[in-house]
Order: C-alpha cells, then sequence, then structure tokens
C-alpha cells in the first residue's frame, strides 16, 4: 500500500488552500485545491470548508485507513 502525508499550504494571492499528497520520497502531488471563502470571520461558510478539508484528509489517508480499518 501506497503511504504518504499531507501538506496543506496557503497560496495568499489566490486566497487558496492548496493540499499535496506527499510520499516517502519527498514527491509532491496535487490532491486539491479549495477556494477561502469570501466572508471575513468565523463564517458558516468557514466552518463547512473547515469539516469537509477534515473529513476529505481522514478519507484520504491511508494510515488513518488502515489504523480504523476503513
Amino acid at each position: 500500500m501506497n503511504t504518504y502525508d499531507h501538506l496543506v499550504c496557503v497560496d495568499e494571492d489566490a486566497k487558496e488552500l492548496v493540499v499535496f499528497r506527499v510520499g516517502a520520497d519527498g514527491k509532491r502531488t496535487l490532491f486539491t485545491r479549495v477556494a477561502l471563502p469570501q466572508v471575513e470571520g468565523w463564517s458558516a461558510e468557514l466552518q463547512d470548508l473547515a469539516k469537509a478539508l477534515g473529513e476529505n484528509l481522514l478519507i484520504d489517508s491511508p494510515v488513518i485507513r488502515r489504523i480504523l480499518n476503513v
């Protein structure tokens, strides 16, 4: 099974979160790019983004899937 970690970066100019899968060899592969909400503060949009991002990272992680047997 391929094992990789996730690297979450912020592209301030594009106002996006950029998530890479990082392999054992250090190679980065783009996983997703997500636009940051246009609303300032801890908005419903930001809460939705945080929840979706967390869920996606958990589901995509081979180590977490192995540990939790999912």
